[in-house]
């Protein structure tokens, strides 16, 4: 990176004759795994390459895929993220009782291995529909020079993150348009749908899978189910409940607070070590605090920061 801004100008004006010319190749990718906020393997590209596709994806890409996207399609997207899709959510469940009260059935769906079995068929047909040939020759190079085979991408490529959020895109239309849902969201892979009735998100959740399997995806058994509204729902790091008097509530995770906890503990024990420095720790419990400001969490908040008060005294 700095030998490409130290002769900034001069880099640039080659790339873009090689651009012309149709002589530029992409170089070769490096993978490494990240453990949070789950394992997975990421694809990391050179220097030179992360310019060229950053101006290919903002430049000609993005702008074209997004065109025609539902508006609670949630992901990676301008003024878009998720504190959008969260409170988009605490927004329709609020609509959901001005017209049927705090009753009601949840259709969440979740996509088993969505990036690992993404079919680089589906992925490449998704952007055909929307991009010029010339850009779509150059996305296809990127693209298949990234990630060799038939099936399977990492999320470390922002071009892999617009293929993921328009693989999905017929699913949407397929809720707002075709089945009329109104109050359904997706992030990614991660789709909520509140109905009157569990007859209704029951056949929400059937035509969720059947438009999956016809591309090349199946539901996540253990995270794709129906189930009543009362029990809250689990979206984005956050459990969201609806009161008997409508107020859409957002609280942290248990889980969440268990993992901060023994996080935060052992990077305290290397501070006081002397093998991390105490800024360390300060920041990263700041940063989940950040997080749990979010949402209802005063009482938690207090709490927490008296825990991690105590935590230097033992």
């Amino acid at each position: 990176m700095a030998s490409h801004m130290l002769n900034l100008s001069e880099r640039t004006l080659a790339m873009s004759r090689k651009l012309q010319d149709g002589t530029f190749r992409c170089g070769k990718t490096r993978e490494f795994d990240i453990t949070r906020p789950k394992r997975r393997t990421i694809v990391s590209v050179g220097f030179a390459d992360r310019v060229f596709q950053r101006s290919l994806n903002d430049n000609s890409i993005y702008p074209r895929m997004v065109r025609g996207f539902v508006k609670d399609n949630c992901a990676c997207q301008e003024d878009k993220g998720t504190d959008y899709a969260r409170e988009r959510l605490k927004g329709f469940m609020r609509r959901h009782y001005r017209r049927h009260g705090p009753n009601g059935w949840v259709c969440q769906m979740d996509v088993a291995g969505y990036y690992p079995n993404m079919r680089h068929e589906v992925a490449e047909d998704a952007f055909s529909r929307k991009l010029p040939p010339e850009i779509m020759a150059m996305a296809r190079a990127v693209m298949r020079n990234q990630y060799p085979g038939e099936v399977g991408y990492n999320p470390g490529s922002q071009m892999i993150q617009i293929a993921g959020i328009s693989v999905l895109d017929p699913l949407d239309h397929m809720a707002k348009d075709l089945m009329g849902i109104r109050n359904y969201i997706r992030y990614m892979d991660d789709a909520v749908a509140i109905l009157p009735t569990r007859e209704e998100a029951e056949r929400a959740m059937a035509a969720f899978g059947d438009t999956l399997h016809t591309l090349g995806f199946e539901l996540n058994p253990k995270k794709s189910r129906v189930y009543p509204l009362r029990d809250g729902i689990e979206f984005l790091g956050f459990d969201f409940h609806l009161t008997d008097t409508g107020k859409a509530l957002m609280f942290v995770k248990p889980s969440n607070v268990k993992d901060m906890r023994r996080r935060i503990r052992r990077m305290a024990r290397l501070a006081q070590t002397g093998k991390m420095y105490r800024s360390e720790v300060d920041g990263s419990y700041q940063g989940w605090r950040d997080h749990a400001s979010k949402g209802d969490s005063f009482g938690l908040i207090r709490r927490s920061d008296a825990w991690y008060k105590g935590l230097w005294k033992e």
